[in-house]
């Protein structure tokens, strides 16, 4: 078994500070191979999202590096999610603390993928995706947003919530409100399917078709293409005027 993973951020073509954590972590090990993808976008509204994304970031990096060789010759998926939630829940409050304390507002978006050998958690909380490109492109997970929240109500359509400008007002996100609920799933992982994060400043100028036909599995196979590939989107969204931090990850698993 084999795990490919590539990842890149671009502040942007008129923001002063990249928002945006990146964490890309893969291994091998005696009991099999362990992957940890994520991406966590600071709200761009409040005055320190980047201090808030990157907090998140390197206490998963941490958790990843120094807990995660401990779980793995009892591992237990049911554990692992609790231990993410609870992490979540405390990180959330140390940010909502340390803006109390500094008197600034921060707080980010945080999602992620988390695997050993061939099963899968995703895990989610904001407006970042996590997609999945076979033979058709698909969305594993559901914004959290005011947009989204009002579409499914029945109240607007999906073509109003595009152009609407509280398309980026999120519902839940970690370091605003007291408590934080992740969404949670567990599954298998699909051999030879591209799995890619992004937050929402890279898919916003994207349609599904060009996602699809740039990123498709039979073209994106090894790390160099992937790279390769991100960066020529971020130059796409970037030339279509973009203003908001572009990151993605990429993720595929051979058997």
């Amino acid at each position: 078994m084999e795990y490919i993973a590539a990842a890149d951020t671009d502040i942007g073509t008129t923001k002063q500070v990249n928002q945006d954590s990146v964490c890309v972590k893969t291994a091998k090990c005696r009991q099999g191979r362990v992957a940890l993808i994520m991406i966590c976008d600071g709200m761009g509204g409040l005055s320190k999202g980047e201090l808030a994304s990157a907090a998140v970031v390197r206490s998963f990096s941490d958790w990843f590096e120094k807990e995660i060789p401990d779980e793995l010759d009892n591992w237990n998926w049911n554990e692992i999610g609790r231990k993410i939630a609870e992490r979540l829940a405390a990180l959330n409050q140390k940010i909502i603390e340390h803006g109390r304390q500094c008197q600034i507002k921060l707080g980010t978006t945080c999602t992620g993928i988390l695997i050993f050998n061939s099963e899968m958690m995703t895990f989610h909380v904001g407006d970042t995706r996590i997609y999945k490109l076979s033979d058709s492109l698909d969305i594993l997970t559901e914004d959290h947003t005011f947009v989204n929240r009002e579409i499914k109500r029945g109240n607007m359509t999906p073509e109003e919530a595009l152009k609407d400008p509280r398309r980026n007002a999120l519902t839940r996100c970690i370091g605003v409100a007291d408590s934080v609920s992740p969404d949670i799933t567990f599954g298998k992982i699909e051999f030879g399917v591209n799995y890619m994060l992004c937050s929402d400043g890279f898919r916003h100028v994207l349609s599904e078709k060009e996602l699809l036909k740039e990123l498709s599995p039979s073209k994106v196979r090894t790390k160099k293409v992937m790279q390769t590939k991100l960066r020529q989107l971020i130059d796409t969204v970037k030339k279509r005027d973009e203003r908001d931090n572009i990151s993605a990850a990429i993720f595929r698993a051979e058997p």
